[in-house]
């Protein structure tokens, strides 16, 4: 880590780890034969000055927040534009790109998938409609979306469910080498049914078309609001999308044409740490399984977590003791050999009382 350029949050939290391993140290020299109380006191002091250094940094970036889009000039070298999107979103030139992530993944906000914003709600995931008539969906206004405590999220629109997930990061995929439209532009970029379908890692069929035609639908629709650590975000529209298809008569080929445009507004929320790549092949899983698999790729190391957090983040909607055992389910399938390595658990572990989870992923213990 960079300490001269981390978020204020990270070094907050690597100052707080250095003031707590400083006064276990003193506490320790209290108990060290005389000889060697002086050296430990010293190394105390030390972790001390390091915390008070760290605290200073995270002043001195809360007042010159990192942005989330990058500006780089518009003859900045291959390799300097490879390196900034290895990071975060970039703007070069009037082109504005999101960041670079592998072909065999997909990107999507973090904060999208550390909340309940693409629920795993039964009735959302089963009486969204499939065919895009509004009279069975459910809208909401101002809708807040369970999340942690340092995020508030509001919906305006259709609820959100994983299938909507797997759709809109075929979208964003859509534009992973190519510039975002800027606002009030006309670029489009043109597929088929056959073709997104393909791109989203399903096999085509009927209910697959419509199902697909119904999310795009209310991903368009969709308003959000953000607010995370005193930064506030409005998302009007997180697509644009038109059909040339046979939706008057029912009649939908593989081969009907669908149109998408992703503004430029969207990149502000692919900032330095705020946007994770999950393997096309977890991208897919759908539930509580599709959600754990997306909320544990975007965490670097293991950590407690309640029970009853995980149950309202992820939009469960049954009690507690159902919600468990779901998510015992859900974490033994992710253990699996076949799942991605950004998303295989290794080991999870309940406290005593059964209220607390930490989950291990594979990758960490490499």
């Amino acid at each position: 880590m960079n300490n001269t350029t981390a978020p204020a949050t990270v070094l907050r939290r690597h100052a707080t780890k250095y003031r707590k391993l400083a006064e276990d140290t003193a506490k320790a020299a209290l108990h060290a034969p005389l000889s060697e109380q002086d050296t430990i006191l010293r190394a105390a002091e030390r972790l001390a000055k390091n915390a008070d250094s760290l605290e200073r940094r995270a002043l001195a970036n809360a007042a010159q927040p990192t942005p989330s889009v990058v500006t780089l000039s518009v003859d900045a070298t291959g390799a300097e534009v490879k390196k900034a999107r290895k990071r975060q979103a970039i703007q070069q030139g009037t082109e504005t790109y999101l960041p670079a992530w592998s072909d065999v993944a997909m990107g999507l906000p973090t904060h999208f998938l550390r909340s309940a914003l693409f629920s795993t709600r039964e009735h959302v995931q089963t009486c969204v409609p499939t065919t895009g008539d509004e009279e069975h969906s459910s809208m909401v206004v101002n809708k807040k979306i369970n999340s942690f405590d340092n995020l508030n999220l509001t919906l305006t629109g259709y609820e959100l469910s994983q299938f909507d997930r797997k759709v809109y990061a075929t979208c964003l995929d859509y534009y992973r080498d190519s510039p975002l439209a800027p606002k009030g532009s006309e670029s489009y970029i043109k597929t088929t049914f056959y073709q997104f379908i393909k791109r989203m890692g399903q096999s085509y069929g009927l209910n697959t078309h419509r199902a697909i035609r119904a999310s795009l639908l209310r991903l368009s629709l969709a308003q959000l609001r953000l607010r995370y650590n005193d930064w506030n975000l409005e998302v009007p529209k997180l697509l644009t999308v038109s059909f040339k298809d046979g939706a008057i008569n029912g009649k939908y080929n593989a081969s009907d044409i669908l149109t998408l445009q992703i503004s430029e507004s969207i990149a502000k929320l692919f900032g330095p740490g705020q946007w994770t790549a999950v393997d096309k092949d977890a991208v897919i899983y759908d539930g509580l399984k599709g959600w754990l698999a997306s909320f544990y790729a975007g965490h670097s190391q293991a950590a407690w977590l309640p029970v009853d957090t995980l149950r309202q983040i992820s939009g469960y909607s049954s009690d507690r003791s159902n919600f468990k055992k779901s998510l015992i389910a859900a974490l033994e399938k992710l253990k699996e050999e076949c799942t991605p390595n950004c998303s295989r658990v290794s080991e999870y572990h309940f406290k005593d009382d059964g209220t607390a989870v930490m989950v291990v992923r594979s990758a960490w213990k490499k």
